[in-house]
């Protein structure tokens, strides 16, 4: 059984392999399109790119790319 952190976490990852090429993701844009709580989805981010899975950019257009 996996966590509700763990789907969430795999629905992001999804999403922004499906974005890849495009640019930045913002959070605000993933957690509206996947139904995440953007509280819960910035924690999760963050420990994503902790890991080295993700990595952010700041700024405008900034926000979420897979490593």
């Amino acid at each position: 059984m996996l966590t509700k952190k763990t789907k969430y976490a795999l629905r992001a990852m999804t999403y922004l392999a499906q974005a890849d090429g495009r640019g930045p993701v913002l959070i605000a844009e993933l957690a509206r399109e996947e139904r995440i709580p953007r509280k819960f989805l910035e924690r999760i981010l963050l420990d994503l790119k902790t890991r080295g899975l993700l990595r952010s950019q700041k700024g405008k257009g900034g926000g979420y790319l897979l490593a």
